[in-house]
């Protein structure tokens, strides 16, 4: 199995590859929301059509250099996972995949760009197919709710953590016939995140820290669903 590598929080690095994505999705948005009807729907083609790119590409490229296992690199962890919900929504505009994005695909990526795991080497294509994957993430909701005017229904931060629950079971399935890790089900991952408990603590091993996990899950749906609950109840 490929040993994993972290971008320190807060180095050069990080701080230059993070600010560069926030600026690219800013960008995006920006022009999106300037563009015509017709416009922000073959914008929405091409954003689908650069996802799907970037992941053959990236596909390509590890099984090229050897790098490519079926422990890390099948699409199962949470962010490869929300990245094909992603191309669905460009393509159909679903509120259901909206909804996903929101609540289980945007938290992912933000942690995920603080603390950066590079699951198949340092090396800077790597580097980029990182924030490229991560900051599509952040990207999807907000070009949802700034540009397309899309907004989360009652109740839909709950439903997506339950339909979420699926997506948990299939790579607790993959984990157990490859003896993988993904979704960090058998193991936390190595990322210097405040949220992930210490090994030495009692709530941080295994299956523990499982369910602290899902909790947060669960909290950080909750707590970005609250601005859109008390909007809608004042316009209503």
């Amino acid at each position: 199995m490929i040993k994993h590598e972290i971008i320190e929080p807060f180095s050069s690095e990080w701080w230059l590859y993070n600010i560069v994505t926030i600026l690219v999705i800013l960008g995006i948005i920006y022009a999106g929301k300037l563009f015509s009807d017709k416009k922000k729907k073959h914008l929405s083609i091409i954003l689908a059509g650069i996802f799907i790119f970037e992941f053959i590409f990236i596909e390509f490229y590890n099984t090229y250099n050897d790098i490519w296992t079926i422990q890390d690199s099948l699409p199962l962890h949470l962010c490869s996972l929300m990245w094909f919900v992603s191309i669905y929504f460009f393509i159909t505009k679903s509120q259901s995949a909206f909804e996903m994005m929101l609540f289980i695909g945007m938290p992912g990526g933000v942690h995920s760009l603080l603390t950066p795991e590079l699951t198949h080497g340092n090396a800077l294509l790597q580097k980029i197919d990182f924030f490229i994957g991560h900051g599509g993430l952040v990207l999807v909701p907000f070009y949802a709710i700034i540009v397309l005017k899309m907004w989360p229904r009652q109740h839909s931060w709950w439903k997506s953590f339950l339909k979420l629950q699926v997506l948990v079971l299939i790579a607790a399935i993959f984990n157990y016939l490859f003896k993988s890790n993904y979704m960090y089900l058998a193991h936390p991952p190595i990322a210097s995140n405040p949220l992930i408990p210490p090994d030495e603590v009692i709530m941080g091993q295994w299956p523990y820290y499982i369910l602290i996990f899902e909790s947060l899950v669960l909290i950080h749906a909750a707590l970005i669903y609250i601005p859109f609950f008390y909007k809608s109840r004042r316009e209503n």
